[in-house]
């Protein structure tokens, strides 16, 4: 029940935005077109701002260029590619051998999963039993992987984000709404930092009376105390933690590019490259937030509000996040092949969720 209002109230978040979003621009469209619109009775003026606007809409989507499209593609593409490989090196460490190949079908799943599943972990837990069922039912430890992945991945977003608004001070310090999105992004981060050091501290448990006892309790507490040491015993491969850092900064590089292309592809020329690279950060670090469906309604509101600010047209920034979004769905889809391919592995829903 509890899991199903949580999605009941992601969607509406979702909903929510992008509707106030798409009224609010497609009534300045509607505006410059119909000068008398206030004075037009209700119906009649939703009706023009609901004619008028989408067709504003579908002129910018109309601009863009194929070719500029096709890099913004390719270069989500590059995001799967070392994305898959990272995930690739964080198996390799828990003994967990799988081909590359094999890897990269399963992450296409789990994307897949996590971008057309309310559920804000649906792709995950498909990634931890498809790995846990090919690898000897070692389901703590691929679940292990799978967290740390995400973990590293919002880490090093988080650092980007900060270490451009830093480079920037000066802009983002005058700036009040950039500097209230920095303040906030920087509490998300120090947040994120605590919960993930409490969370693999030896002696958290023994710290607060009875903590360990009550833990122990659980159901699966030995699960979830493989999962934990699973999680730790990444600290003692430095070099790895070296290398999945290190490509994570090229996921996140080529996620930006990709806007960039979308960008161009648009004709947008008032945006700089710097300003790209300063506002997607935040951006993408407050729509990592699990408060909506993939992100949509939250990523699309932030990029308004951000290139608005550098003379981008409101239809042009939310067209560059929508298109955004479509690139990476090119691949997204393609976990639909492998999943149909596979699906007869799958076990029934209740064996996913005892598998140990």
């Amino acid at each position: 029940m509890k899991r199903h209002l949580g999605n009941l109230v992601r969607v509406g978040v979702s909903v929510g935005i992008l509707l106030y979003l798409f009224t609010g621009i497609f009534r300045k469209e509607a505006v410059a077109q119909v000068s008398e619109l206030d004075r037009l009775p209700w119906a009649e003026r939703l009706v023009k701002i609901w004619t008028i606007g989408p067709q504003a809409l579908a002129d910018v989507f109309h601009q863009v260029e194929p070719v500029w499209f096709l890099l913004a593609i390719a270069c989500m593409g590059m995001v799967t590619i070392c994305g898959t490989i990272r995930w690739y090196w964080m198996l390799r460490v828990q003994g967990l051998e799988l081909p590359l190949k094999r890897v990269f079908s399963i992450n296409l799943i789990g994307m897949f999963f996590n971008t057309f599943m309310l559920g804000a972990t649906g792709g995950d837990v498909m990634k931890a039993w498809y790995v846990a069922h090919e690898t000897h039912h070692k389901k703590a430890e691929a679940v292990a992987t799978v967290i740390v992945d995400r973990v590293i991945g919002l880490l090093v977003l988080f650092v980007i984000a900060l270490a451009m608004m830093l480079a920037f001070w000066s802009r983002v310090y005058d700036d009040a709404p950039l500097r209230t999105f920095t303040l906030f992004t920087l509490a998300f981060v120090l947040g994120t930092v605590v919960l993930t050091a409490l969370s693999f501290w030896k002696g958290f448990a023994d710290c607060l009376p009875g903590l360990r006892q009550q833990l122990q309790r659980l159901p699966k507490y030995e699960m979830l105390r493989r999962m934990i040491e699973a999680c730790r015993s990444y600290a003692s491969h430095p070099m790895v933690l070296a290398k999945t850092t290190a490509i994570t900064v090229a996921v996140h590089g080529f996620s930006m590019l990709a806007i960039v292309c979308v960008g161009k592809g648009l004709g947008i020329t008032s945006a700089r490259l710097v300003d790209y690279f300063l506002y997607l950060p935040i951006i993408n670090s407050i729509a990592a937030i699990p408060i909506s469906i993939s992100g949509l309604g939250v990523r699309e509101g932030m990029y308004v509000t951000m290139f608005s600010r550098v003379g981008v047209s409101e239809p042009g920034a939310l067209a560059m996040s929508l298109l955004g979004y479509f690139a990476n769905l090119v691949w997204n889809l393609l976990g639909v092949v492998f999943y149909i391919t596979h699906r007869k592995e799958l076990p029934p829903v209740e064996e996913m969720q005892t598998t140990k």
